[in-house]
């Protein structure tokens, strides 16, 4: 039969309108347009912003530097080093970066347009904190404290992240960027804990400075750029909470000593697994029972599959502590009891 090609117009025109509306009952009504989106993203950063910027000061130290001349000659002058921080308690005290403050003469804080003396608390040189204070009995209900969660655990990759520093001495200045990975080593080194790699860049004066996740969170401090890639290593949030309590309370970082070395190993099986390479004599490791080969599958009652994982749960084990370990020995599982013990000043200096 054919068709009159009127009727085949009008049929067509039917199916299009039909197939038009189907689209728009399949697509949400009340879904915000693409300018909408940005608006509330823009919203967001602006608030964080606003609502974290009293909290970042500018850290001033002055420090000696000696230089040589052409005959050798020694000379000797003052600079004056710019860096960042934030207000880590009411009484006045401030988390920033050993860069600065190690060394120095005299140190100041510029909090809300004024410049006032500080004085040391202590450092980690091992993760570079340092905690400083306002001088005298400085104490203020109304100061920003940053606050950080000391469970927090630390942020995964493609994390959106902003930065608040006094880069380059300037005026406190926030930065997007993300987390870009975790890295346990860097450099044929390995680092204390696990750091949080960012895309964040972080010039002169930024290290010391806080980074927020975008619901307003602390996620952690600037320790160190890395100008090769453009981005920075930040020290998660429980870390810096644990660094911290330590300095404040007792002056200094307390680290616990296991006395042994492990290394990650391919398996076949599960990807990677741990297992102990060197164990010291008299040790706590070797008190506990550790041999060398041991596989470390877990500690009180996490899993382990990497050195990542295990340094990250060692980091907060405090001396005196015990841990239990689970290793696989000749097939078996053996549970192991490690009282660890702190670790020497001078292997932390």
């Amino acid at each position: 039969m054919r068709i009159p090609k009127t009727a085949m117009t009008a049929i067509a025109a039917a199916a299009t309108a039909a197939a038009a509306v189907s689209a728009r009952a399949q697509i949400p009504q009340n879904r915000p347009d693409g300018a909408a989106e940005a608006a509330s993203l823009q919203q967001s950063l602006y608030s964080l912003f606003e609502n974290n910027r009293g909290g970042v000061v500018k850290v001033y130290a002055r420090k000696d530097a000696v230089s040589k001349d052409a005959s050798g000659k020694e000379a000797r002058t003052t600079i004056l080093d710019v860096g960042s921080g934030f207000i880590a308690s009411k009484t006045g005290a401030v988390m920033t970066s050993a860069f600065i403050t190690r060394g120095a003469r005299k140190l100041w804080i510029e909090y809300d347009g004024r410049l006032l003396d500080a004085e040391s608390v202590g450092f980690d040189p091992i993760t570079t904190v340092s905690i400083i204070k306002i001088a005298g009995s400085f104490k203020s209900a109304d100061l920003p404290v940053v606050v950080i969660d000391p469970l927090a655990e630390p942020v995964k990759p493609a994390t959106v992240l902003v930065s608040i520093s006094h880069e380059m001495g300037l005026a406190a200045s926030p930065r997007m960027g993300m987390a870009t990975g975790r890295n346990i080593e860097f450099g044929g080194r390995f680092l204390p804990t696990v750091y949080v790699r960012t895309n964040l860049p972080a010039p002169r004066g930024s290290t010391g400075g806080p980074v927020f996740s975008l619901d307003g969170k602390f996620a952690g401090m600037i320790v160190a750029s890395l100008p090769e890639i453009g981005g920075s290593f930040i020290l998660p949030a429980r870390a810096a909470a644990k660094i911290r309590d330590d300095i404040m309370i007792c002056g200094e970082p307390i680290y616990s000593w296991f006395g042994m070395l492990s290394k990650d190993v391919r398996d076949p099986a599960s990807g990677t697994k741990v297992v102990v390479e060197f164990v010291a004599e008299n040790a706590p490791a070797k008190k506990a029972g550790f041999m060398a080969g041991d596989e470390i599958v877990e500690i009180n009652s996490k899993r382990v599959s990497d050195n990542t994982q295990l340094r990250e749960q060692t980091f907060f084990i405090r001396p005196s502590e015990t841990a239990v370990f689970k290793v696989r020995r000749n097939g078996k599982i053996v549970r192991l009891e490690l009282v660890a013990e702190r670790m020497a000043s001078d292997i932390v200096n």
